[in-house]
């Protein structure tokens, strides 16, 4: 059975004609938004660019010709593959005229600046530059090359990365700490991240080579950003390698939190041991000990201080009456359970301060997203990029909705305000607004620059 395809134009006959795109129609295009009232450019028949212009807009001496140039140009919107002849002019006073032909191709090229900001697009993203390559193909039938996609991507790469370490972020000071665990060209290597966790901005990634107290007081020093930015708590999972650092000058007055599952972890994998499971088993605990798992966890999920005191004595006297067997294990369980205790107390005093570090963790799988970021990363420098790409992508789609979110406060705030007996005391905390508008507004616009510069498509 044969089936006409009946247009949209047959049923709402007001729809304006399709536009098809052709190189006549970009041309014309191009006429109609040229940048500035000065030289434009006209296609002839057999594929000449010419001037159209008689005559210098500074002198107005009449131009004469000044010979031909080849060029060849992969046009925007898949029009396909090109070879122009530019038809050059040229002012006895003023030298050469340069018409802008940036809308057909770039200065030092022939492919479209369209082709390299989809490029970059699709790398933040997450895809790889043979998959992008493969994406122009199936998409625009333009086979580029796969070491031209990675020149387009590492072009920005300086400019990107020097962003990104100097532009602060909206944050409330309360950030999660992490590291993720690579291989680049068979060298182990870390991946040390943060996030604010209730802004959900990330404020600093880096790859290194350790994990130690140096490095984890590098990240730090550029989550700052030059010190415009406070640090009031830090959750982490359990681990030591810091050392000292929150002991020192600028770091002593940071709050500390391990996340509440891994201590659960690090408790039940020594309640395993006990029960006659290897500590790394993910079988769950036999039914008979699940009573002596959840009296560790009743002091992990204490709500008061109170109450978890109350809990870790009850525990206490539970331990020596347990067989002597394998007991050593739940000793060591007690004593890890006792040194995270003043950090679980001062999570309970800080409403800011969530239990786990689940936020950061998902932010994990925004990086591993990139499919050769975990294992087969050739360079450090690379993997840098992989990690700037996805962070700028993350942070770059946050600000819209922080500042449609700060702007609701500053609407309730306005309402409190008119609906308070004595309005003029709460009306100077307005000024706070006003300048975290403009300081938000100042952060946005080098996201905003960066954008419009390498990645929107024009």
């Amino acid at each position: 059975m044969s089936i006409k395809q009946v247009p949209l134009n047959k049923f709402y006959p007001s729809l304006p004609e399709p536009e098809i795109p052709s190189l006549e129609g970009e041309l014309s295009d191009i006429e109609e938004r040229k940048p500035d009232d000065r030289y434009s450019i006209y296609l002839e028949l057999d594929g000449t660019i010419e001037i159209e212009e008689t005559h210098c807009y500074d002198c107005n001496r009449r131009l004469v010709y000044n010979g031909f140039n080849e060029r060849i140009a992969v046009l925007d919107k898949g029009l396909g593959r090109y070879e122009f002849q530019l038809h050059r002019k040229r002012c006895p006073n003023c030298g050469e005229i340069t018409p802008d032909y940036s809308a057909l191709f770039p200065k030092y090229g022939m492919y479209h600046e369209n082709y390299k900001r989809r490029a970059r697009q699709h790398y933040m993203e997450g895809l790889m530059p043979s998959q992008i390559s493969k994406v122009f193909r199936v998409d625009f039938g333009i086979k580029i090359a796969k070491s031209t996609i990675i020149n387009w991507i590492n072009g920005i790469q300086e400019e990107l990365r020097e962003m990104l370490a100097t532009t602060p972020i909206p944050s409330s000071g309360y950030w999660g700490y992490d590291e993720i665990h690579l291989r680049i060209n068979g060298e182990k290597m870390y991946t040390i991240d943060t996030i604010d966790v209730n802004t959900g901005f990330v404020p600093a990634a880096l790859i290194s080579e350790e994990m130690g107290r140096k490095a984890g007081r590098e990240v730090l020093m550029e989550g700052r950003k030059n010190l415009t930015l406070d640090i009031k708590g830090i959750i982490k999972d359990m681990t030591a390698n810091l050392g000292g650092l929150f002991r020192t000058r600028s770091f002593k007055h940071i709050s500390l939190q391990n996340c509440l599952t891994h201590v659960k972890w690090a408790v039940s994998r020594h309640v395993k041991a006990f029960a006659g499971l290897s500590e790394h088993s993910q079988k769950p605990i036999p039914q008979e000990w699940r009573w002596l798992l959840s009296r560790f966890y009743r002091v992990i999920d204490s709500k008061h201080e109170t109450d978890a005191y109350i809990q870790l004595e009850i525990l206490r006297s539970i331990i020596p009456r347990l067989k002597e067997e394998k007991r050593d294990h739940l000793i060591t369980a007690f004593k890890t359970l006792s040194i995270s205790l003043p950090k679980i107390i001062e999570c309970q005093r800080d409403s800011r301060m969530p239990t786990t570090n689940n936020k950061l963790e998902g932010q994990h799988k925004v990086y591993t997203y990139y499919p050769s970021f975990k294992r087969n990363m050739m360079t450090l420098q690379g993997a840098q990029r992989v990690l700037d790409y996805r962070v700028f992508g993350h942070n770059f789609r946050k600000f819209p909705d922080y500042i449609k979110e700060l702007w609701a406060k500053y609407k309730k705030f306005r309402s409190i305000i008119a609906n308070s007996p004595n309005p003029s005391k709460l009306a100077g905390y307005g000024m706070y607004f006003k300048h975290h508008f403009l300081k938000v507004q100042k952060w946005a616009e080098n996201y905003i620059h960066i954008w419009k510069t390498y990645f929107k498509v024009i």
